[in-house]
């Protein structure tokens, strides 16, 4: 079969036969993402591929299929898919005048590269066994914008006090620890460019405020020291907590091509100062300027007192990059610790041939996996078992293991 080997020119990283499953290592837990191809699509059974209950099966992605194929393939894959939808809903409602014979061919190349909604309830090893149920009280989802789009947003560089350049003039903000959200004008959507089903009031009283070609860039929040409890939010539609979560919102990419302060200035007047925000759930966050690094260091130190996660440095006259960028540095604090080795774990992509992740064991007897901070000759020759290793990491999860892991040895 061909379809999947190849999308617009563009081959996959890996080739799964039809059926063939496939197992990719958390690295930040003891997690296992199976991954299997059927037919002319593939499926995960992480979280953010199995609750994208509106989305056809051959449409959706997520984080795992991405690194194992590859970006690049993975936007094609989707562009081509979604195409193929949308020429078979064509086909089926055109005028019975048009030519059969064309009609027909039409129809038959949709579906040899796409499912019918009614088929995407029927994924019986990944999908919910029953469809969730709105919890009273909760807002109806909202059904504008599509599944899946692709998104390219502006992402930091790391900035420390050894190396970091001299931040003065720069723009200080707090680093939120809520769960990155671009904004196209239609709803709300993750890095990977899936969409979370926020309730149709979430942004109703703002939205048409905005201009047509608006887009904006920002964390849904719940506050400090609650990231999980905004991801449980955020992932379902139906969750009746929404109005527990705000829409912090940091830039306008699509003003991308002004100076950082004519975007900051525009957001401030839609939705005014972070203070006293023009709407409840729309809070613009607040940036001053920096004095030097002793500026940096108090805030971090004043900030993390209060639970924060850490800073962003903004340069002053900057544009918006899609892209990894020296223009954005986060600055945070991290933590060293020691645990013992008790497994190695194949990786994948460019990694199958070598350790895609360790598993430790901390002081306390509970297990995690480092797969992430490790050299190419690490990773040819990892850690014995039952040695010790040293990792950093940020902060610990409401479970007790360590978030935000890298392994240095």
């Amino acid at each position: 079969m061909e379809v999947c080997l190849k999308f617009s020119g563009v081959k996959p990283k890996v080739i799964l036969d039809d059926n063939e499953e496939c197992k990719m290592s958390s690295h930040t837990s003891d997690l296992v993402w199976k991954i299997k191809r059927t037919g002319d699509h593939y499926t995960c059974n992480c979280y953010a591929w199995v609750y994208q209950k509106n989305t056809p099966v051959s449409v959706r992605s997520c984080k795992h299929l991405k690194e194992l194929f590859g970006y690049q393939y993975e936007d094609a894959r989707l562009l081509s898919s979604a195409g193929s939808k949308n020429a078979n809903a064509n086909s089926a409602s055109a005028s019975t005048s048009n030519d059969q014979a064309d009609a027909e061919k039409t129809k038959k190349r949709a579906r040899s590269l796409s499912v019918s909604s009614d088929e995407d309830d029927d994924v019986k090893d990944t999908s919910p066994k029953k469809k969730a149920k709105r919890s009273p009280g909760a807002s109806a989802p909202t059904s504008s914008g599509p599944s899946n789009i692709t998104v390219n947003v502006l992402l930091a560089q790391t900035w420390t006090e050894e190396k970091g350049c001299d931040p003065t003039g720069y723009w200080i903000s707090e680093k939120l620890d809520g769960v990155r959200a671009f904004f196209n004008g239609q709803g709300f959507y993750s890095r990977l460019g899936n969409k979370f089903f926020a309730p149709d009031d979430f942004s109703a009283q703002w939205r048409s405020k905005l201009p047509s070609n608006a887009t904006l860039d920002g964390e849904l929040f719940t506050g400090r020291n609650k990231f999980q409890d905004t991801v449980s939010i955020v992932r379902s539609g139906a969750s009746n907590r929404w109005p527990e979560v705000k829409y912090y919102v940091f830039d306008a990419p699509f003003m991308g091509n002004k100076p950082f302060e004519e975007r900051l200035a525009f957001l401030k007047k839609i939705f005014g100062d972070s203070d006293s925000p023009t709407y409840p759930n729309v809070i613009l966050v607040e940036h001053v300027k920096c004095t030097g690094k002793d500026h940096v260091l108090d805030k971090l130190q004043e900030l993390q007192k209060k639970g924060a996660e850490g800073l962003m440095l903004r340069q002053p006259l900057s544009r918006y990059e899609p892209k990894r960028s020296s223009t954005l540095l986060k600055v945070k604090t991290f933590y060293d610790a020691e645990a013992k080795v008790v497994a190695h774990h194949k990786g994948s992509g460019k990694n199958a041939a070598v350790m895609g992740a360790i598993e430790v064991e901390m002081a306390c007897g509970k297990h995690f996996r480092i797969g992430t901070g490790f050299s190419d000759a690490q990773r040819r020759k990892p850690p014995q078992i039952g040695s010790i290793v040293v990792y950093k990491f940020q902060e610990l999860s409401k479970s007790g293991t360590p978030r935000y892991v890298s392994g240095y040895l």
